[in-house]
């Protein structure tokens, strides 16, 4: 019995939220003996590996682009975004990282305002701005100290969103795989130099963990894929809230991290205001950011 198109989104959002959650307990476990400078420039290498199989398969001319420069704009703010990601997995609770990570298509309203000139209603305005007043509820700042962790979450948020804009320009040409391909391409580039400053050679007892990484790295991608291709973003977004008590479960059983009720009122609202955009943006006929 095969299953209707919002189930298999729901499943494959899930997958992306595990996927993601998967990603930052293998950096957690990496990072003491290796640097996020090394893992960064290792998972995109792996990536590339597991993408010759597409590259065999379509042939070398799958692999022309005119839009070279645009590639390789969105993945200067993706490796950014990556570095500040990977330091922030270190320095702050794995439910904190969820949490602050939601904000990314509140940045993405603002940015698609900026450089795509996109008309925003007051209602989405109102919504980003709740949003982020979510943020400000987990951060807390005035009453405790800045968590520097937190700050630098952000800052990935704010990245990524900068790639995803571009990203949204490049698809009216560029299919998914040449995406990644590229993505790929560009973020060994970026990270080669600065890999090899801090290199260490890895230990043949963290090759699976290694691995395991690059790989959650591509399943995140291609889970996201199919559940907006199987189903409307409205739908399938709130099944990517799975990922806060997937963190806290893991941040407590694997590093005994208890999370704060200020994360999870703050995360609620931080996520209620990006499903909100979402829908007020597939109500008003637009094609919902992916």
């Amino acid at each position: 019995m095969s299953l209707s198109g919002p189930a298999r989104g729901a499943l494959w959002m899930i997958g992306a939220a595990m996927s993601l959650v998967a990603m930052a307990v293998l950096v957690r476990f990496l990072t003491p003996k290796y640097s996020v400078l090394e893992l960064i420039f290792l998972r995109n290498v792996i990536v590339l590996i597991l993408m010759i199989p597409w590259i065999m398969r379509t042939g070398p001319g799958s692999l022309k682009t005119p839009r070279l420069a645009g590639h390789g704009l969105r993945n200067a703010f993706l490796y950014s975004g990556n570095v500040a990601w990977f330091f922030g997995v270190t320095m702050v609770s794995l439910a904190d990282l969820a949490a602050l990570q939601f904000t990314m298509p509140l940045f993405t309203i603002i940015m698609a305002a900026i450089a795509l000139r996109e008309k925003i209603g007051i209602h989405r305005w109102a919504a980003t701005a709740v949003g982020f007043g979510g943020a400000l509820i987990i951060i807390r700042p005035g009453i405790i100290e800045i968590d520097l962790g937190a700050v630098v979450v952000l800052i990935a948020a704010f990245m990524y969103s900068c790639a995803y804009i571009i990203t949204k320009k490049l698809s009216s040409t560029e299919g998914g795989n040449l995406v990644v391909f590229y993505m790929s391409v560009f973020i060994v580039a970026f990270a080669f130099i600065p890999a090899m400053f801090v290199w260490q050679t890895p230990d043949l007892e963290d090759a699976p963990a290694m691995i395991a990484l690059g790989i959650m790295g591509y399943t995140t991608h291609f889970c996201v894929t199919r559940a907006m291709a199987a189903a409307d973003a409205s739908y399938v977004a709130p099944f990517d809230f799975l990922r806060l008590p997937i963190s806290a479960i893991l941040g407590y059983f694997l590093f005994q991290e208890v999370s704060d009720p200020w994360v999870w009122t703050g995360a609620a609202i931080i996520f209620w205001a990006a499903y909100y955009n979402t829908w007020m943006e597939k109500r008003a006929g637009g094609t919902p950011m992916r």
